[in-house]
């Protein structure tokens, strides 16, 4: 799924409560504050149904850490009309897939199947999503489970540079806490505390239901009326993320793990957040940099063999993003291989980016979007993505629009305003010393 990102904040609504087609996809608030957004497909003959809500761990409070993601589990554990596990068959059964996904800004459920069989995905998934079995029983069995899921998390080193790179980036922003949260809090969630979040954060005000796929919109819109216009719940909406102040220092750490063979390097500037127009600038410059074999740092780094991978680009949040860089080396070129990424992004700060370069990376977008767009999944992602996180559903249906705008001017203007030498965070992962 495409980053999200950026600093002045687009204006358009992002709802129209009586309904709206824009662009072949079809909108609507019900009247009890869900969102349906439906866009008929007839290339495909598969149809994708994501739930999507405004939940994650930067919105959790000290005692809630890790509780986003606790609840996803807890969903998958049965509801007032299904046994545990019942759900999961039938889809399967049918052959679909179910899942879903827990982040910092969001939480989505969904389910992919083919198109005779959306009408009862989508009521497994407005059960699962409305009626689930919080019961004491159901949070006991399910936290032995999530906390081995964190022990292997702790376990990986490269989750252990991650977690650390974000302490170090983000002060302010709950951006610092792992999805994943601690064993401290999940070891006390108890059943009264996961449903008092369940039934305060999973309400028709911060659910956003998206159908991609070959359906019919007036069935579908009938159903999802049926189904999840029918819940009730206290209004709620994610509090805006408060942004981190502008960084003015270098905070590095090393972190030294005698598993390690190779070194594995994360540096990142601040950027701005998915609300911002520039976003797309973003987007622009992450496709010159790491887009692949012919991006620029592909070609002076892995091509010349100092360095075994290279990653990178805009990481999108609702608050105070990241450009972030990330490469493994051997531990002896760490240094090299830095002195030169840093003077890759000077030279081009300092002289700008050609022109050229600028306007091939947005072609090269624009035409990995056509592709993408053929998976309903990845449709659908990006829908319920630009509602719930971006919160205008105008930043999916005008992106390549958006990119085929930016200029060489804003990709130099990006640079000298976020890139500077003394205000980038680096974590280094390196064997133990001899």
């Amino acid at each position: 799924m495409k980053p999200i990102i950026i600093l002045v904040v687009i204006v358009m609504t992002v709802m129209v409560h009586a309904g709206e087609l824009i662009n072949n996809v079809y909108v609507e608030k019900l009247d009890n504050g869900v969102t349906a957004i439906i866009k008929e497909r007839k290339d495909t003959e598969a149809v994708a149904i994501q739930v999507w809500f405004g939940v994650g761990s930067v919105f959790e409070n000290d005692r809630e850490r890790g509780l986003s993601h606790f609840l996803e589990h807890m969903l998958f554990n049965g509801t007032k009309y299904t046994k545990p596990g019942e759900i999961e068959y039938e889809v399967e059964k049918k052959g679909g897939s179910i899942n879903a996904a827990t982040s910092n800004d969001f939480t989505f459920y969904y389910i992919e199947i083919a198109a005779p069989f959306w009408e009862e995905s989508l009521q497994y998934l407005y059960w699962m999503t409305t009626a689930p079995s919080l019961t004491e029983k159901m949070v006991e069995k399910e936290k032995p489970i999530v906390l081995e899921e964190l022990n292997r998390h702790l376990d990986n080193p490269k989750s252990v540079l991650w977690d650390t790179y974000n302490k170090l980036a983000y002060k302010v922003s709950n951006y610092k806490h792992p999805v994943i949260g601690y064993r401290e809090t999940i070891e006390k969630f108890n059943a009264e505390l996961v449903r008092e979040y369940f039934y305060s954060h999973y309400v028709p005000s911060n659910t956003y239901v998206v159908v991609v796929g070959n359906i019919d919109r007036d069935r579908v819109l009938k159903k999802i009326k049926e189904t999840f216009g029918t819940v009730k719940g206290k209004y709620y909406k994610p509090p805006k993320v408060p942004l981190e102040p502008p960084q003015e220092e270098i905070r590095t750490k090393v972190i030294r793990k005698p598993q390690i063979t190779r070194a594995y390097v994360a540096i990142g500037w601040q950027a701005p957040p998915v609300t911002s127009e520039e976003s797309y600038t973003a987007n622009v410059l992450e496709e010159i940099l790491t887009g692949g074999r012919t991006s620029i740092l592909y070609q002076k780094l892995r091509e010349k063999g100092l360095v075994q991978a290279i990653y990178g680009g805009y990481l999108s949040h609702r608050g105070t993003s990241q450009f972030l860089f990330y490469f493994i080396t051997e531990p002896q070129k760490v240094e090299t291989v830095k002195k030169e990424l840093l003077k890759i992004i000077r030279d081009f700060r300092d002289n700008g980016v050609p022109e050229s370069v600028v306007e091939d990376a947005k072609r090269k977008i624009i035409n990995s979007e056509v592709f993408a767009r053929e998976e309903v999944t990845h449709d659908a992602q990006s829908l319920g993505y630009a509602a719930s996180v971006a919160e205008n559903i105008y930043y999916d249906i005008n992106y390549t629009e958006n990119i085929e705008k930016v200029t060489k001017e804003d990709v130099d203007r990006f640079l000298k305003k976020y890139f500077k030498d003394n205000n980038y965070t680096e974590v280094q992962l390196l064997p133990e010393k001899n």
